[in-house]
């Protein structure tokens, strides 16, 4: 090092970048939606939304209706007089475990 000032500051300053600059690079790189095609994109959105709510009430209107097929078997099984033992054995299991998981589906709370 010397004892000049001059020859201690750098040959290249750094480059200054203003803000502005910035924001002018960035928002040109933005692209602004067109109200048609946001028009498209809603009403895709909406109609996704209601094909997953449809589906999903589909799915629970089986499942529910497997429970009441599933019960309701069972529920003869253990009327029948004409039934052994063994049969209304495994009828009760499968009634008691159907009663007792609607009960926790709809209180919320698992039933032990």
């Amino acid at each position: 090092m010397s004892d000049n000032p001059e020859k201690n500051t750098p040959t290249q300053g750094l480059p200054v970048i203003s803000v502005t600059d910035l924001a002018k690079g960035w928002s040109g790189s933005l692209a602004i939606e067109d109200p048609t095609d946001k028009a498209h994109r809603l009403k895709q959105e909406a109609y996704e939304a209601c094909h997953r709510r449809w589906r999903l009430n589909f799915i629970i209107f089986v499942a529910i209706l497997g429970l009441c097929s599933v019960f309701y078997l069972c529920f003869s099984t253990l009327t029948d007089p004409k039934t052994g033992i063994n049969d209304k054995r495994w009828a009760t299991v499968f009634v008691s475990s159907i009663v007792t998981g609607s009960i926790g589906f709809l209180t919320g709370k698992a039933i032990s």
